[in-house]
Protein backbone atom coordinates (compact mmCIF):
# COMPACT_ATOMS: atom_id res chain seq x y z
CA UNK A 1 0.00 0.00 0.00
CA UNK A 2 1.41 3.36 -1.03
CA UNK A 3 1.82 5.85 1.78
CA UNK A 4 1.91 9.62 1.83
CA UNK A 5 5.68 9.73 2.39
CA UNK A 6 6.23 7.57 -0.73
CA UNK A 7 4.13 9.94 -2.86
CA UNK A 8 5.86 12.95 -1.34
CA UNK A 9 9.29 11.50 -2.11
CA UNK A 10 8.33 10.81 -5.73
CA UNK A 11 6.80 14.26 -6.13
CA UNK A 12 9.94 16.01 -4.95
CA UNK A 13 12.06 13.81 -7.20
CA UNK A 14 10.27 15.36 -10.20
CA UNK A 15 11.60 18.40 -11.99
CA UNK A 16 10.09 21.79 -11.07
CA UNK A 17 8.25 21.81 -14.40
CA UNK A 18 6.71 18.38 -13.70
CA UNK A 19 5.78 19.44 -10.16
CA UNK A 20 4.02 22.52 -11.56
CA UNK A 21 2.10 20.39 -14.07
CA UNK A 22 0.91 18.01 -11.34
CA UNK A 23 0.04 20.89 -9.04
CA UNK A 24 -2.06 22.42 -11.85
CA UNK A 25 -3.85 19.09 -12.32
CA UNK A 26 -4.56 18.96 -8.59
CA UNK A 27 -5.82 22.54 -8.65
CA UNK A 28 -8.13 21.80 -11.58
CA UNK A 29 -9.39 18.50 -10.11
CA UNK A 30 -12.38 19.99 -8.26
CA UNK A 31 -13.89 23.19 -6.94
CA UNK A 32 -13.37 21.97 -3.37
CA UNK A 33 -9.64 21.55 -3.92
CA UNK A 34 -9.45 24.94 -5.64
CA UNK A 35 -11.23 26.58 -2.68
CA UNK A 36 -9.00 24.75 -0.23
CA UNK A 37 -5.81 25.91 -1.96
CA UNK A 38 -7.02 29.50 -2.27
CA UNK A 39 -7.81 29.66 1.43
CA UNK A 40 -4.70 27.86 2.64
CA UNK A 41 -2.28 29.75 0.44
CA UNK A 42 -3.91 33.14 -0.19
CA UNK A 43 -6.80 33.52 2.29
CA UNK A 44 -8.72 35.01 -0.59
CA UNK A 45 -12.17 33.53 -0.16
CA UNK A 46 -12.90 33.69 3.55
CA UNK A 47 -15.06 36.83 3.34
CA UNK A 48 -16.94 35.27 0.42
CA UNK A 49 -18.32 32.62 2.78
CA UNK A 50 -19.60 35.29 5.18
CA UNK A 51 -21.30 37.11 2.30
CA UNK A 52 -22.84 33.87 1.00
CA UNK A 53 -24.28 32.86 4.36
CA UNK A 54 -25.57 36.37 5.04
CA UNK A 55 -27.39 36.28 1.70
CA UNK A 56 -28.88 32.83 2.38
CA UNK A 57 -30.06 33.75 5.89
CA UNK A 58 -31.76 36.96 4.77
CA UNK A 59 -35.27 35.61 4.67
CA UNK A 60 -36.72 38.64 2.89
CA UNK A 61 -36.46 38.75 -0.87
CA UNK A 62 -35.37 41.91 -2.64
CA UNK A 63 -39.10 42.75 -2.88
CA UNK A 64 -39.58 42.44 0.91
CA UNK A 65 -41.51 39.18 0.69
CA UNK A 66 -40.56 36.54 3.32
CA UNK A 67 -38.73 33.54 1.90
CA UNK A 68 -38.12 30.11 3.36
CA UNK A 69 -34.47 29.66 4.35
CA UNK A 70 -32.76 26.87 2.46
CA UNK A 71 -31.23 24.60 5.07
CA UNK A 72 -29.47 22.73 2.27
CA UNK A 73 -27.76 25.89 0.97
CA UNK A 74 -26.81 27.13 4.42
CA UNK A 75 -25.29 23.75 5.34
CA UNK A 76 -23.54 23.59 1.99
CA UNK A 77 -21.87 26.97 2.52
CA UNK A 78 -20.65 25.98 5.99
CA UNK A 79 -19.40 22.62 4.72
CA UNK A 80 -17.57 24.28 1.82
CA UNK A 81 -15.92 26.66 4.27
CA UNK A 82 -14.86 23.76 6.50
CA UNK A 83 -13.42 21.86 3.54
CA UNK A 84 -11.55 24.98 2.48
CA UNK A 85 -10.10 25.21 6.01
CA UNK A 86 -11.27 28.75 6.70
CA UNK A 87 -10.06 30.34 9.91
CA UNK A 88 -11.90 29.49 13.11
CA UNK A 89 -13.03 33.11 13.47
CA UNK A 90 -14.75 32.96 10.05
CA UNK A 91 -16.40 29.64 10.90
CA UNK A 92 -17.52 31.10 14.23
CA UNK A 93 -19.09 34.09 12.46
CA UNK A 94 -20.81 31.78 9.97
CA UNK A 95 -22.34 29.67 12.76
CA UNK A 96 -23.56 32.83 14.50
CA UNK A 97 -25.10 34.19 11.28
CA UNK A 98 -26.84 30.85 10.63
CA UNK A 99 -28.13 30.72 14.22
CA UNK A 100 -29.44 34.30 14.00
CA UNK A 101 -31.03 33.69 10.60
CA UNK A 102 -33.11 30.78 11.85
CA UNK A 103 -33.83 32.39 15.23
CA UNK A 104 -34.87 35.73 13.71
CA UNK A 105 -37.12 33.98 11.23
CA UNK A 106 -38.79 32.00 14.01
CA UNK A 107 -39.11 35.15 16.15
CA UNK A 108 -40.54 37.28 13.34
CA UNK A 109 -43.06 34.74 12.15
CA UNK A 110 -43.70 32.82 15.38
CA UNK A 111 -43.30 29.57 13.51
CA UNK A 112 -41.57 28.03 10.54
CA UNK A 113 -40.64 24.70 9.07
CA UNK A 114 -39.91 22.12 11.79
CA UNK A 115 -36.31 21.85 10.65
CA UNK A 116 -35.70 25.46 11.77
CA UNK A 117 -35.96 24.43 15.43
CA UNK A 118 -33.29 21.78 14.92
CA UNK A 119 -31.08 24.12 12.91
CA UNK A 120 -31.29 27.02 15.36
CA UNK A 121 -30.24 24.56 18.09
CA UNK A 122 -27.40 23.03 16.03
CA UNK A 123 -25.93 26.37 15.00
CA UNK A 124 -26.14 27.81 18.51
CA UNK A 125 -24.38 24.72 19.85
CA UNK A 126 -21.65 24.96 17.19
CA UNK A 127 -21.21 28.68 17.84
CA UNK A 128 -20.95 28.29 21.62
CA UNK A 129 -18.46 25.44 21.34
CA UNK A 130 -16.32 27.42 18.88
CA UNK A 131 -16.22 30.57 21.01
CA UNK A 132 -15.36 28.63 24.17
CA UNK A 133 -12.62 26.68 22.44
CA UNK A 134 -10.97 29.45 20.43
CA UNK A 135 -11.18 32.81 22.20
CA UNK A 136 -9.64 34.69 25.09
CA UNK A 137 -11.65 34.71 28.31
CA UNK A 138 -12.73 38.32 27.75
CA UNK A 139 -14.00 37.53 24.24
CA UNK A 140 -15.77 34.43 25.53
CA UNK A 141 -17.46 36.46 28.27
CA UNK A 142 -18.53 39.20 25.81
CA UNK A 143 -19.92 36.77 23.24
CA UNK A 144 -21.72 34.65 25.84
CA UNK A 145 -23.23 37.78 27.38
CA UNK A 146 -24.45 38.82 23.92
CA UNK A 147 -26.08 35.43 23.30
CA UNK A 148 -27.55 35.40 26.82
CA UNK A 149 -29.20 38.79 26.22
CA UNK A 150 -30.50 37.64 22.85
CA UNK A 151 -32.04 34.50 24.35
CA UNK A 152 -33.61 36.41 27.24
CA UNK A 153 -35.25 38.90 24.83
CA UNK A 154 -36.84 36.06 22.87
CA UNK A 155 -39.03 33.77 24.90
CA UNK A 156 -41.00 31.77 22.35
CA UNK A 157 -41.83 28.18 23.26
CA UNK A 158 -39.05 26.74 21.11
CA UNK A 159 -36.49 28.63 23.18
CA UNK A 160 -36.75 26.19 26.11
CA UNK A 161 -34.33 23.75 24.49
CA UNK A 162 -32.03 26.63 23.46
CA UNK A 163 -31.96 27.85 27.05
CA UNK A 164 -31.11 24.33 28.25
CA UNK A 165 -28.35 24.08 25.65
CA UNK A 166 -26.94 27.47 26.65
CA UNK A 167 -27.02 26.55 30.34
CA UNK A 168 -25.42 23.13 29.73
CA UNK A 169 -22.53 24.54 27.70
CA UNK A 170 -21.87 27.75 29.64
CA UNK A 171 -22.99 26.81 33.19
CA UNK A 172 -24.87 30.14 33.24
CA UNK A 173 -28.51 30.01 34.31
CA UNK A 174 -31.04 31.98 32.28
CA UNK A 175 -34.04 31.42 34.55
Amino acid sequence: MTKYKDIKKEFFNLSIKEQERIFKEIYDFSNDIREFLKNRLINENEIQYIEEIEFETDYYSSMGIPQILSTRKINSIINKAKKAKVSVSILEKMEYIAFKGYADSLNDFGDGPEIYEKKVYDHLKNYLLLIIKNNSQKDIDDKIKHIKNYLLKNTNMYYDHLWELFEDITDIKLR
